[in-house]
């Protein structure tokens, strides 16, 4: 996993990040409860085989608006870029809204395939990723965790790469259900 907080890294990283074809991701949002939710963490994923998470990028903007804007007119208006979400309409929220072009949602193609053919319990992600692709040691508890505070934990960061590693197998394995 790579951490970046630096500006400038981050900068690099989103550029090198447009000439991926598809990109696995997800956001961590600090004080989603409240009514000034900030998004936190930028998780990418850019290989569906990584399954411990060593090539998972994680951008800390937190508090880092212009990171956000660059990260959305490079990469979530590039039509040319698959950008893979589970429930993506809430990180949207935080990352283009209507803007955003070229989005796959993990839950969207779970729900048309249907929980009853899937046999899963549920169409949550960690359900998904423990059910199909058998995951083991999958943590759902820190995603509630405190994501405005810094540093964050180890086990924050753990929690906050695999879940883009989840989320590339889970698609993977659903895309084989659309043929």
């Amino acid at each position: 996993m790579l951490y970046l907080t630096k500006v400038t890294e981050i900068l690099g990283a989103i550029d090198e990040l447009a000439s991926h074809p598809i990109l696995w991701l997800d956001t961590e949002i600090a004080d989603w409860h409240t009514p000034y939710p900030r998004i936190s963490l930028i998780q990418v994923s850019v290989d569906v085989e990584d399954l411990t998470g060593e090539k998972v990028l994680i951008l800390d903007v937190l508090d880092q608006p212009q990171l956000v804007k660059y990260f959305v007119e490079c990469l979530m208006v590039n039509t040319q870029i698959e950008k893979v979400f589970h429930n993506s309409s809430f990180d949207l929220k935080y990352l283009g809204e209507a803007q955003a072009q070229n989005i796959t949602c993990t839950y969207k193609l779970a729900k048309k395939i249907r929980r009853d053919r899937l046999l899963t319990s549920n169409l949550k992600l960690k359900t998904l990723a423990v059910e199909l692709c058998h995951f083991s040691n999958v943590d759902a508890e820190e995603g509630t965790s405190d994501w405005g505070q810094r540093p964050l934990t180890q086990k924050q960061l753990s929690y906050a790469k695999m879940d883009t590693v989840y989320l590339a197998r889970v698609h993977l394995y659903l895309k084989k259900w659309e043929n």
